[in-house]
């Protein structure tokens, strides 16, 4: 098991609300652009079927109280790089499209790339799974899912400090923002943990194959053999009882003959014995292990505020 070491890191800020409104929606993003913050710090999320009221294909986003006014002062300016409706309009533009049943998304800024990164989009709780993960409770990113449903807009961001949390906090509640949540999200520090164990496999082995061979033997062995030979030899002498004469009659003289029987016995003349010698060793393993360090850097907002108060 690999070795850690803990990180000491802080522990940032995130603010949410949902507005019901494009007026509001946009005072809000202007009130964020002023403080410096960009389009690339802010999460909006509305629906298609919003997009399309408020920022319908061709027309001129910039057509609203807010919006047809250009803000002035290069803090502002630069920030957002012209008014704010604008800005927003563009973002309906270019902002992410996520596909959830029955709820076509456009969500800009850091959560679309989360939403899209995880595949989010072809499940029905990516939303609610991604604003959980930027750390909104479950409760309120139901809440967010649903006014969104109905046609509202919810934007959110990381504050750089706690007096911005607490401004932002403030004036949303002020603004016609419902749901306005602050709290704080938690950095993962992951590292890998090297677990090593082993498993049986093979390394070939022994076949051992028996097969009947043939040879040919030779072998000698004495039969003995009758035979029987009829001999006609002249005589002449007297006839005498043992001669039977005149009697008919019959003489068998059987032959007989041996010959060669052959049988095979089988005997056992050798063994083949076929084991296994067990052997252990150690073997040392190499491995590269990942960990997320996080390094947290104060950032100066004093030229920020500085801008904003001319």
């Amino acid at each position: 098991m690999a070795n850690s070491t803990g990180t000491n890191q802080k522990r940032s800020q995130v603010v949410t609300g949902m507005f019901r409104d494009r007026d509001s929606a946009e005072r809000a993003y202007t009130s964020l652009s002023e403080r410096g913050y960009s389009k690339d710090d802010i999460n909006v999320i509305m629906s298609d079927d919003t997009r399309n009221k408020y920022y319908p294909e061709g027309s001129d986003a910039a057509d609203s109280e807010l919006g047809s006014k250009a803000l002035e002062g290069a803090g502002k300016g630069s920030a957002i790089g012209g008014t704010t409706g604008a800005i927003l309009g563009a973002i309906a533009a270019i902002g992410t499209s996520v596909a959830l049943p029955g709820l076509g998304l456009l969500v800009a800024g850091p959560l679309a790339g989360a939403l899209v990164g995880a595949g989010a989009g072809g499940a029905a709780g990516g939303l609610i799974g991604a604003m959980v993960g930027s750390g909104i409770p479950e409760d309120r990113a139901k809440e967010y899912e649903t006014g969104v449903k109905e046609g509202g807009i919810v934007m959110g961001f990381n504050p750089r400090s706690d007096e911005d949390a607490t401004y932002f906090e403030q004036q949303w509640n002020s603004d016609k923002a419902e749901g306005v949540y602050r709290g704080e999200t938690t950095i993962p520090v992951v590292e890998e943990e090297l677990q090593v164990g082993k498993r049986e496999v093979e390394r070939g082995g022994v076949r051992v194959e028996s097969r009947v061979e043939e040879k040919p033997v030779t072998e000698e062995v004495q039969l003995r053999e009758e035979r029987v030979h009829v001999e006609r030899r002249p005589v002449d002498r007297p006839v005498t009882d043992a001669d039977k004469a005149f009697r008919e009659g019959t003489l068998e003289v059987t032959e007989r003959a041996e010959e060669a029987v052959v049988s095979k016995t089988a005997r056992v003349v050798e063994e083949v014995v076929v084991g296994k010698q067990v052997e252990e060793h150690t073997e040392t393993v190499h491995e590269t292990l990942r960990r997320t360090d996080v390094d947290v850097q104060e950032v100066d907002t004093k030229t920020t505020r500085t801008d904003r108060d001319r």
